[in-house]
């Protein structure tokens, strides 16, 4: 079927077959659910599953 399902609005994950309303939200999902490599702060070394959760710690970390 690939990326879409039924509704065309809506993209479908290759990997596990969730369907999300839109690219970023299946984007955030694959990254959190497929991604088994974490991002690491260049500060404190905290892990992040998303380049999302990442730079919004960044911003904060001192």
């Amino acid at each position: 079927m690939g990326l879409f399902g039924s509704n065309t609005n809506n993209l479908k994950c290759k990997k596990c077959g969730t369907v999300l309303p839109d690219y970023d939200r299946l984007k955030r999902h694959q990254e959190k659910a497929h991604n088994k490599k974490k991002e690491k702060c260049r500060v404190c070394g905290a892990e992040f599953n998303t380049t999302d959760e990442i730079r919004k710690h960044e911003k904060n970390c001192k």
